[in-house]
């Protein structure tokens, strides 16, 4: 792996690459800085945003074909799209009526949503500055919109009537043809599948329910597991559409097929490792992990590592919650649960066992590695394009781990660099390595 420069931004969540792979952009204070993603050092385009005090820029959205960019200063009431190609060009949305809480854009490229706050409408902006503006009330905006991977329909959370609905609407007009409603205490999440057939929803923490929709509106199964606690934290699908994938707030992960919505298997994240797993253990060199966590934990200076290959048994270190009753604040349960792009692996982390990194079979539904580190998992992501899978800790190092090849780490040139999360290019080939002011890009090398 051979890591660029360091370059500034002001803002490690807006650190976005194009999707056709070829520009990233990031945030230095009201500035919007576009750079080529091969070679960062060349910049394409610069820039900058009229919004007059902090925190700025909090929102960058590169439209589907890569062609206009969004930024967001929610706190100032602005939002802005710019043209890659057109640097004159620009286009400045406001709701004369309320603030704006939330923007993005529409699979077309050429409309842009925005939720209005206290839920009272979504607005639909059109770049065609001929096309009227189209309303839609009652949105759940705390409720990602889903779109068909076609771009053809939108799946929208609505409540009116003390009910939660799904509002499924046309993109080619926006009109509504199909509204669903659905028995929930509290929608919180929506997800179109990859194949289009199907929607899933589900209800808040405090109630473990799913809802599959199939794309006439018929409600196909509301699964509720027997032993029914606390809620779902996250939801998958696989890249086939076929399985579906619950982490809870239980620590555990139902996978449930696309024939009946039954669970056929429920992976558990267990303290004690035992069978043929790999269990890799990061310590520093000449230590053990116990002794190598004192030691990150009481300098600020560079820590050199490894990765041992533990025999089984061994146990994972466990945290216990402070507060098991407030489940949406609390740190417990599955936060990651993620397919690779052949949707024959699954990684996962539980929140309980923070330095653990899970991988299961998905053929067999089998754990086959477990990636224990000094320091909590921060972020971990899947490469878009081959079954390599990368995570950080907040060290100064990226770690890689690839099946039948065990797991690696690079360390990042500069030792004072602290890595907080990282986002994979488009096409697979680099990773936007992202600190606290500063990115690096780091570029795969066999």
């Amino acid at each position: 792996m051979e890591f660029t420069d360091l370059y500034k931004q002001s803002n490690s969540q807006l650190v976005s690459f194009s999707p056709d792979g070829k520009l990233i952009a990031v945030a230095v204070e009201h500035r919007l800085i576009v750079r080529d993603a091969e070679t960062p050092k060349r910049i394409h385009r610069v820039y900058s945003c009229s919004y007059e005090s902090a925190p700025y820029i909090q929102e960058i959205l590169w439209s589907p074909d890569s062609q206009f960019l969004l930024t967001a200063s929610y706190a100032a009431d602005r939002v802005d799209v710019w043209s890659l190609e057109d640097e004159s060009w620009r286009c400045s949305i406001h709701d004369e009526v309320s603030r704006v809480e939330k923007a993005l854009w529409t699979p077309d490229s050429r409309h842009v949503l925005t939720f209005s706050e206290l839920d009272l409408r979504l607005s639909i902006w059109s770049l065609h500055g001929r096309d009227e503006r189209r309303y839609i009330q009652y949105p759940k905006s705390s409720v990602p919109v889903a779109f068909h991977p076609e771009g053809a329909y939108m799946a929208l959370a609505q409540r009116h009537d003390y009910h939660d609905y799904i509002a499924i609407y046309a993109t080619d007009g926006w009109q509504l043809v199909k509204e669903i409603e659905i028995a929930t205490v509290d929608l919180t999440g929506l997800k179109w599948s990859p194949d289009g057939l199907h929607i899933v929803a589900w209800d808040t923490a405090s109630s473990f329910c799913v809802i599959v929709v199939n794309v006439a509106g018929i409600i196909k199964r509301q699964y509720q597991p027997e032993d029914e606690g606390l809620g779902i934290r996250t939801c998958a699908w696989s890249p086939t559409g076929q399985l579906l994938a619950l982490g809870g707030y239980d620590r555990k992960i139902r996978v449930l097929n696309h024939l009946t919505w039954r669970p056929i298997a429920t992976l558990v994240h267990r303290p004690q490792i035992s069978g043929e797993v790999d269990v890799f253990s990061e310590a520093e060199v000449g230590q053990s992990l116990a002794q190598a966590s004192q030691a990150v934990l009481a300098s600020k200076q560079r820590v050199h590592t490894r990765f041992d290959l533990e025999s089984t048994p061994t146990s994972i270190k466990t945290v216990v919650p402070q507060d098991i009753h407030r489940a949406a604040e609390a740190k417990i349960g599955v936060s990651v649960v993620e397919f690779n792009a052949e949707g024959t692996l699954l990684a996962s982390i539980n929140e309980s066992m923070p330095n653990a990194l899970w991988v299961w079979r998905v053929a067999d539904m089998r754990l086959i590695t477990v990636i224990q580190t000094i320091r909590p998992i921060r972020t971990c992501k899947w490469s878009p394009v081959e079954s390599v899978l990368a995570f950080v800790t907040g060290m100064a190092t990226v770690y890689v781990w690839k099946q039948d090849q065990g797991c690696h780490l690079f360390e990042i040139p500069t030792a004072t660099v602290n890595v907080t999360s990282l986002v994979w290019n488009p096409n697979g080939d680099s990773l936007a390595i992202i600190a606290k002011n500063v990115f690096t890009l780091a570029f795969i090398t066999e």
